[in-house]
Order: C-alpha cells, then sequence, then structure tokens
C-alpha cells in the first residue's frame, strides 16, 4: 500500500461561502497567472477572475495561456470554485470575430463567467453561449439600478458598478434585486471606470482597450502653484467595512490586482477572508496591526482610504505629495509563498488494480464517493521478470501533474505478469479522465445550446448629411440659430429648463430642430431628481434627447419612452454587433472617438451615425474634485485648468448639481480637412460641432468657418496651426 505526505493531500484555505445567497458573499480574487490563481484558491477565495492572453482590460498583464486556462478552471473546480474571464475591453469587428476560438474550449470546459464591458460583445455571448453567466465589467460605468435592470433585459446577471457609489447607493441596487459585485481592495483610478480618454488622447493607448499609460499618476500644477498630484489616488482598503458591506448584502467583494504578484493576491485573499468569515460567525471583526502591516507589505500607493462608501470625495483621498509604491517586504512575500503558492493541493483518490496474465488489467479509482472501474489488455506472462505487486502499485500511483494523489494502491497479482509501462499510464490516465468528469460537473455541450448569431443588416445609402451644433451655454445661441447650414441644437437639459418655454419658441421659429443632452454622470442619487425634471420638460416638443450611457437610456426610456434616443460618444459603440444592438433601443449613435476614419466604413447603419468634427472632448469625469482638492471647492460656475510638465492646459468644468467634473482635451479636436470627404461619401447622417469652454467669439468664428466649409467649400482657419488635433482620425486608439 501507497501512502503520500499528508501536506499533499491538504485542502485549500477555509471559505465561508461557497454561494452567493443569502450574507454569505463571494471572495473574489485577480490573477495574472497561474500561480495567481492557485494562491488565491489555497488562501480561501471562492472565485478568481483572470484575462487570456488577448482581450483583457489589464493588457500588460501576464495574462495565461490556454493550456493554463484549463488548468485553472480545473483546479478550481475541484474545489467547488468559480473560475471568470474578464473580456472587459471594446473590441474590433476582426477581434470580436476571434472570440469563438478563445472562449469556445473555456466554456466547453465549464466556464462560470465572462466580465464584458462591450455591448456587442454583451449580445455575442449570449447568442453563442446562452447558459453562461455574463458580468457588466465597472468599465460599463453603471452607476444606478435602473441602468442594472436594463441591463438584466440584456442577459446581464451580475453588475460591478462604479467604484464611486456610496454604501447607500449600494444598497439601493440590492432593494432592486441585483446580483452586485464591489470591489474592496486595490488601486483606484481618479476618472469613473470606462468613462476615461485621458491615456488614449494623451499617448493613443486606451483604457477602453487594457492599454491605459496611467497619466492620472503624473504631476500637474494648477494656477501658479507648485506641481503636485491631483489625479492620483490613494489606494482602496475596505478591510474595516466589511461587516456593513455583508450588512448590505453585496454578493461579491472584488480584489484589485491583475496586473500584481501572485504573493499579492495570496496574501490579501487570506487577510479578507479571515475578517469576513469572522463578521459570518461572530458579527463583529477587530483587526489586528500585524494583519493591517501585511496588507501595507504585500503592496500599497503612497496611502490608503476607504473608497467612496460613505465619502463623495476627499482630499485625503489624493496622495498629493507622491504616487510612488511602498516598499514590499520580501519577508512577507516569502511567508506567502510558502503558505499560498508552494503547494498544489490534490484530490485524494484511491486505487485498487487487479492484474492476472491472460485476464484484462483492472484499475477501480475512487475519490469523494464516486467510483471508476477501468478496463485494459491482459496482461502478459513476464518473459524474463515478473513485476510485485509494489512494484505495480509505483507505477500507477505517479498521478504527478493532476489533480489526484494517490492514499493507497494495493495490487492484487498473480506474480507472473508484466505489464508495459506506458500500458499502466494509458490504464491510470484513461481512469483518472473518467474520475475527474464525474467529479466535475461543469463541463457544457456547445453545440447543443448555442442559439443563432444575430445577422448585420445593412443600413440606408439614401442620406443627406446634416450639421448639428452642441452647446454647453446660450450667450451664442443667437448666432448658432441664424447659421443656415445648421440643423438644429443641442442643449443641456439643465441649461434648457431654466428658460425651457422661451427657448424652445426661439430655436423652432427659427426653424431648427431642439435636442436635450442629459448629464454625462448620473448617481443613484441623482435618480428621483432627473426623472422628475425631465416629466416636467415631457410638455415642451422635444427633437431627440442624448444619452451619455445605459444609466441615462434606461430613465429617458422610463420617463419619455415616445421621444428619440440618441447614443452620445460615452455610449461606445465599436463594432458591428454592438451597432445592431444599440440600435434596437437608440434612433442614432455617435461614431466612437476612439475609431480611425478607416474604419468608418464598416459601420451597418451610417444614416444613423453622428460624427464629432469639431470641440474640446472630454477625457476625464470624476468624482472627486480637483479645485476642492487644490484650493477648496466655491461652487462658483466656470472653468479652471491644470497643466501637465509638457505645458499642456487641460480645462476642467464642474458640474456643482450633480458634482462631478469634466477634464477636457488640452486641444480641441478639428477634422476640417477630412470633412467634405466624409460628407461626400455619405459615412455619417449628422456631422457635429460641440461647443463647451469657448466663449462666444470663439464658438462664432469657429461656426461661421465651418459654415463655409459646409457650404462652399473653402476653409478659413479660426484657429493657428498646430492648435487642433485629428484625435484618433488617423491610426485609432491602440
Amino acid at each position: 500500500m501507497k501512502k503520500t505526505d499528508d501536506k499533499n493531500t491538504r485542502q485549500p484555505g477555509p471559505t465561508a461561502a461557497l454561494s452567493i445567497t443569502g450574507k454569505h458573499p463571494e471572495l473574489l480574487a485577480p490573477a495574472g497567472e497561474l500561480t495567481g490563481v492557485i494562491g488565491a484558491i489555497n488562501a480561501g477565495a471562492d472565485a478568481v477572475y483572470l484575462g487570456a492572453e488577448a482581450f483583457s482590460a489589464r493588457a500588460y498583464a501576464k495574462n495565461l495561456n490556454p493550456e493554463e486556462l484549463l488548468q485553472a478552471l480545473d483546479y478550481a473546480h475541484a474545489f467547488n470554485r468559480r473560475i471568470y474571464l474578464a473580456c472587459n475591453i471594446l473590441l474590433r469587428d476582426a477581434e470580436l470575430e476571434r472570440i469563438p476560438e478563445i472562449i469556445d474550449p473555456l466554456y466547453e470546459h465549464g466556464l462560470d463567467g465572462i466580465i464584458v464591458q462591450d455591448l456587442g460583445l454583451l449580445s455575442f455571448l449570449h447568442r453563442r453561449y446562452p447558459s453562461l453567466a455574463l458580468h457588466a465589467s465597472t468599465q460599463m460605468s453603471i452607476l444606478t439600478a435602473d441602468g442594472a435592470k436594463w441591463l438584466e433585459k440584456m442577459h446581464v446577471s451580475r453588475v460591478v458598478p462604479g467604484r464611486e457609489l456610496s454604501l447607500n447607493e449600494l444598497k439601493a441596487f440590492k432593494e432592486r434585486g441585483i446580483e452586485v459585485e464591489c470591489f474592496i481592495h486595490g488601486a483606484m483610478c481618479y476618472s469613473y471606470s470606462g468613462r476615461c480618454l485621458l491615456s488614449s488622447f494623451a499617448g493613443g493607448r486606451s483604457g477602453n482597450r487594457g492599454r491605459c499609460a496611467g497619466p492620472c499618476r503624473q504631476p500637474y500644477r494648477y494656477a501658479s502653484g507648485k506641481s503636485c498630484y491631483p489625479l492620483s489616488l490613494k489606494d482602496m482598503w475596505s478591510l474595516h467595512r466589511i461587516g456593513e458591506l455583508i450588512d448590505a448584502g453585496i454578493d461579491s467583494f472584488k480584489i484589485e490586482g491583475r496586473m500584481k504578484a501572485p504573493e499579492y493576491t495570496a496574501g490579501v485573499t487570506a487577510v479578507y477572508r479571515k475578517y469576513i468569515d469572522e463578521y459570518l460567525q461572530n458579527g463583529k471583526i477587530s483587526v489586528s496591526p500585524k494583519d493591517e502591516k501585511r496588507l501595507e507589505d504585500l503592496y500599497l500607493r503612497s496611502g490608503k482610504q476607504e473608497g467612496y462608501l460613505h465619502q463623495h470625495n476627499g482630499k485625503d483621498m489624493v496622495s498629493l505629495s507622491s504616487p510612488a509604491y511602498g516598499k514590499v517586504s520580501e519577508e512577507e512575500k516569502k511567508r506567502v509563498s510558502e503558505k499560498y503558492l508552494a503547494v498544489k493541493h490534490t484530490i485524494p483518490v484511491k486505487m485498487q488494480a487487479r492484474i492476472f496474465v491472460g485476464e484484462p488489467l483492472q484499475l477501480t479509482v475512487e475519490a469523494k464517493d464516486q467510483k471508476i472501474i477501468q478496463k485494459g489488455a491482459p496482461a502478459e506472462a513476464a518473459s524474463k521478470h515478473t513485476m510485485s505487486s509494489e512494484q505495480f502499485a509505483e507505477k500507477l500511483s505517479k498521478t504527478g501533474g493532476t489533480l489526484f494523489a494517490v492514499s493507497e494502491c494495493p495490487v492484487d497479482t498473480d506474480d507472473l505478469s508484466f505489464v508495459p509501462v506506458s500500458t499502466l499510464n494509458d490504464l491510470r490516465r484513461n481512469a483518472l479522465e473518467r474520475l475527474l468528469k464525474i467529479l466535475l460537473p461543469y463541463r457544457k455541450d456547445l453545440q447543443a445550446e448555442q442559439l443563432p448569431i444575430a445577422e448585420i443588416s445593412a443600413g440606408s445609402n439614401d442620406i443627406a448629411p446634416v450639421l448639428r451644433i452642441g452647446l454647453r451655454q446660450t450667450t451664442a445661441l443667437p448666432e448658432v440659430l441664424s447659421c443656415e447650414e445648421t440643423e438644429g441644437v443641442i442643449l443641456n437639459m439643465d441649461v434648457f429648463a431654466k428658460q425651457a418655454a422661451a427657448l424652445q419658441e426661439l430655436i423652432h421659429n427659427a426653424g431648427k430642430k431642439l435636442y436635450l443632452r442629459l448629464p454625462e454622470i448620473v448617481r443613484e442619487k441623482d435618480v428621483q431628481m432627473l426623472k422628475e425634471q425631465l416629466a416636467e420638460l415631457s410638455r415642451f416638443e422635444i427633437d431627440g434627447i442624448y444619452v451619455n450611457g445605459v444609466d441615462t437610456l434606461a430613465i429617458a426610456e422610463d420617463v419619455l419612452p415616445e421621444v428619440s434616443r440618441i447614443g452620445d460618444a460615452g455610449f461606445y459603440v465599436f463594432n458591428q454587433q454592438a451597432e445592431q444592438m444599440v440600435l434596437k433601443h437608440l434612433c442614432g449613435y455617435t461614431i466612437s472617438l476612439e475609431k480611425a476614419g478607416k474604419e468608418y466604413s464598416s459601420l451597418t447603419a451610417p444614416e444613423k451615425a453622428e460624427c464629432v468634427v469639431y470641440g474640446y472632448l472630454p477625457v476625464m469625469y470624476s468624482a472627486n474634485c480637483v479645485l476642492k482638492t487644490l484650493k477648496g471647492c466655491d461652487r462658483k460656475a466656470g472653468v479652471y485648468e491644470i497643466a501637465d510638465e509638457k505645458g499642456h492646459v487641460f480645462p476642467i468644468l464642474p458640474d456643482h448639481r450633480y458634482c462631478y467634473n469634466t477634464m477636457y482635451n488640452c486641444v480641441p479636436l478639428s477634422l476640417h480637412a477630412e470633412l467634405p470627404a466624409l460628407r461626400e461619401r455619405k459615412q455619417a447622417g449628422v456631422f457635429r460641432l460641440e461647443f463647451t469652454i469657448e466663449d462666444k467669439a470663439q464658438i462664432v468664428s469657429t461656426l461661421q468657418a465651418f459654415g463655409r466649409l459646409w457650404s462652399f467649400g473653402t476653409w478659413d482657419p479660426p484657429f493657428a496651426a498646430g492648435q487642433t488635433t485629428r484625435g484618433h482620425f488617423l491610426r485609432g486608439a491602440e
């Protein structure tokens, strides 16, 4: 009989939550490599989220190759844990075509869920893998329960809301029956996730494509002050808030860090596992300084804070002096490695073999109350050397590289037999593979389940493009209305509401259309106020409403279902599947600001597409307030500026009613050189000029220049050479 050392058959660390019901939250850990998966599970994670080698929001993480992904699934499922694949970026059409080659084998192997940002991918995944759980990434920037409920209709089973939400806002999600996953530990973006284009426009590396270069971690200067780091948030630590989150009913606690070391993953997981279990058992926790020090020793970016659970923003959340990392303790890394990474746990298996000359080989394997009997070719009579029962047991017990470890292996033999080692290996491998399939009932039949993929339908070529103007203020409205080339005007809802009757009359009497733009950022706390205001405006003749994401789309559908809805620039349409999906809910959409001009030809409904050809583009929306951090917020209207080390000046516009900042690019986009060709090729039905921070004189001169270009094809520059950008038109975002 052969026995293994007990340490090789230990089970992974304790877990209090093998389901996500009631008050037993899932502890969800990150992994950038297979060792991280093993370490997280050994340390007590209920689930692990990871990325494949392509299409992950952490493109610079190591990520897992196809074979490692399958091994991760088997290891997790062997101990009743879950694996979620992060595919949370915007995908181009050619990339979307590659999704089956990556996900098909994972789906059939029992993948538990996929974390998604792209609406086109969301639609595609549901039809190809209808039983697969789909989770809305924080990159979708879902900030309201209305938005989350809308996504439920799109077959999303779980939402990862923006990290900026308060505890009360998260409770509102749970009161609506929404499955919620929220971050509890790790690095934080300054911008609302999915709404940041700063890296994209600064150097071409898009956060929406998983390639953020982290320009928020660079120094900036306000007014005549010295350089500091006003956009660099300290790391989130929610250890002391675990009880509140459990009581709020949060379904999954997520640790950030797929680009960090396996020791970080395992060590942080172990600490949070300890205190989640302590609260579930005792109804309270007492965090030890020793455990806090362990977290600090594993990774810390210049300070810690508790996130937005109990504050909307604050100077104390920002690492103004330096975004540098704290020193990692090699001693703590070694301790974590030895405890959680050095051992790959196994399933104890009992074997019993019968080997007699002329009889088929028989191997019985048993684990977790499941038994398999595997037959093989008849044993041969030994010509020179027979094999003893001990020798047979030694060969059959070599299960290295599998999830099994043999605890005993008696062999009944006649002491006359000989069996080639390769035959014994095949016998053992076939038996264990059969046993594994029974023990891991996660496998799925792709062909039996998939639905037909939605066909792409072509739009109309009968397009008469128009010029539409977006205005943040009404100071230049008379001049805009007197411009014959403009078809309509887009006004912010709050601006329109202040003098709705007069503005409606003025715009319609000028023969122009009236469009309203809902706030770019709407939180759960704002929903009722926004709905009431929209309801009041329903008595006016509105030609369309611009929505910047799922949250505002859900609200507009609810309050003003009869009014046409148009997707603004934040309503990302990056591929044909996304285009087809959103046009079931919108009458038009804005071409992604991160698309290259050559990609416009792939649009299937160009008559419903809108192209921004001028404007200061928003590169960041933030709950934190730069002015409040650097000087103090006076709640006065107006624009302030910060400059980077290269002298680029970024205008920031605060919205005091909804309490968020919009940072604009340092120079405006201008596609005046491309507009005639785009218009001639009819690659959009609407071309837009967006005026935000410009004064009246700048608005008038720019509008007149584009008006002459539109009518006569001549360009009289309203700005000096080099003072504008063509954005991503030439190359597209990485």
